[in-house]
């Protein structure tokens, strides 16, 4: 009886938390983290991963790509049902952008509480990320990093 019992509580809770994800709109934003302005125009692409076992919307596309607004956002609807986890990158149009520039996670954490793209060194702005937001945060190369870049690059 309690192995019948816990199975269902599973269900409910799996139940509770799949309207949450289905029709969001994801927002996607791209900011300086030196100066805190918005970075225009910059591709993005996301891959909606759904796992073998998931159920698959009957048209979506698994890669989009997206180009940042005059606000250094841009936002994508999810399909229903939403894939379990997805990726998410930023291609800087200048080389001289130091950024941790892919982010994979679940939807589920995305929706709740958002994602931070990793950063490197120390933040200028603290900029607070909301839920169902992505926020990448590039920083300029110093002069030394840019000095130095013909040498490291690859």
């Amino acid at each position: 009886m309690n192995k019948r019992c816990f199975r269902h509580i599973i269900w409910i809770i799996v139940a509770g938390f799949a309207p949450l994800c289905l029709g969001q709109t994801i927002r996607i934003r791209v900011v300086d983290d030196k100066t805190g302005h918005p970075l225009q125009k910059q591709p993005i692409s996301i891959s909606l991963l759904y796992d073998k076992s998931e159920k698959t919307p009957a048209k979506y596309d698994a890669a989009l790509n997206l180009k940042t607004d005059e606000r250094g956002e841009s936002q994508f609807s999810l399909p229903e049902p939403a894939p379990a986890h997805l990726a998410a990158a930023v291609h800087l149009t200048s080389e001289h952008w130091f950024c941790g520039c892919i982010v994979l996670t679940t939807t589920q954490e995305l929706i709740q509480k958002g994602i931070e793209g990793p950063r490197y060194g120390e933040s200028v702005n603290p900029i607070k990320v909301e839920p169902k937001e992505i926020l990448f945060l590039p920083r300029p190369f110093t002069f030394f990093e840019r000095l130095l870049y013909p040498f490291v690059k690859q």
